[in-house]
Parts: structure tokens; C-alpha cells; sequence
């Protein structure tokens, strides 16, 4: 496929803050602000790829016009290709770049059954591990957070004050 060719501003598109309505299709993306391409990149599945994308976080804090353009691929083996020359046609900012915003890595130590069922849930969901792991991890403290159990930081350093005094 000519990457000239490709026009992300006609292609079908959602708000980043939509993405959990994305169709469920393999396809390259762009991610847009305005005309300009920031993003681009490639999955199986469009919607999962989404709901836990490394980049979310550095996005959501952006312009409240970031969309996703797709442009679906019905031989996911030309993915790569496409990806790539479409990357080299609209050098992105953001493609080749460090994810912004603070990250911590971790490590965890699974007993074997429940790393198999986790490998199993990721599989399903048609995600990595680690993505369906961070998705895991944010449901459970967004939980927690509603229920009360976690207290924002402004909360928690007030009361640390004033069981100072």
C-alpha cells in the first residue's frame, strides 16, 4: 500500500476519551490532535488495543481533541508494512519516543496455576500480559478509590498533618 494514499483525517474515527467503542478489527491507527499525526500503530484488534494502550496516560492530559483514526486491515499480515511505511511517510512525534508521563515497573512473583490463568484471561481478551495486568491492577484500585478504602494523596497528607500536631 502507497502511504500517500492514506488520508488519516477521512478515515473513520472516534475521541480518545471514546475508545472503548472502537470496533474490534486489526488495523492500523493514527492518533490524532487536529491535522497533525502523533501517533501511529498497529494491532489485531482495534478496541482491545485500546482499553490498555501504553500511551493512554501521556494522551488523556493532552488537548481534548485527541481521536483515533483506524484504517482496518483485512490481512493482518500486511499490518507491519503498513505500520511501517506510514510511519515513515508522517513521521509522528510520539512514535519512537519515550512514553511520557512517570512509570514504575514491578515485578511479581506467580505461583504457576495463576500465572497459566492469567496468560489464559490475557489471551481471551486478545491482550499481552502485562497490558491485561495493568487493566486488572486499575479496576481494583478505581474500586477501591469509590469505596473509600483508598484516600486521595490531599486527603492522606492532611491527615498525616494533623496527627502531627
Amino acid at each position: 500500500m502507497n502511504p500517500n494514499t492514506i488520508k488519516p483525517l477521512t478515515l473513520p474515527s472516534l475521541l480518545l476519551a471514546d475508545r472503548s467503542q472502537l470496533p474490534a478489527c486489526p488495523a492500523v491507527y493514527f492518533v490524532l490532535d487536529g491535522d497533525a499525526v502523533l501517533y501511529i500503530g498497529r494491532t489485531r484488534n482495534l478496541q482491545q488495543r485500546w482499553l490498555a494502550h501504553h500511551r493512554w496516560y501521556q494522551l488523556k492530559v493532552m488537548s481534548g481533541n485527541i481521536r483515533i483514526a483506524w484504517l482496518e486491515c483485512s490481512d493482518a499480515s500486511l499490518l507491519v508494512a503498513i505500520e511501517t511505511a506510514s510511519i515513515e511517510h508522517f513521521e509522528p512525534s510520539l512514535n519512537r519516543t519515550k512514553v511520557g508521563g512517570e512509570q514504575t515497573k514491578i515485578f511479581v512473583y506467580l505461583p504457576e496455576e495463576l500465572k497459566a490463568d492469567l496468560e489464559r484471561l490475557a489471551k481471551s481478551h486478545y491482550r499481552p500480559v502485562s497490558n491485561m495486568v495493568l487493566t486488572l491492577i486499575q479496576e481494583a484500585v478505581d474500586e477501591a478509590k469509590s469505596e473509600g478504602r483508598i484516600q486521595n494523596d490531599d486527603r492522606s497528607q492532611q491527615q498525616k498533618s494533623d496527627s502531627d500536631e
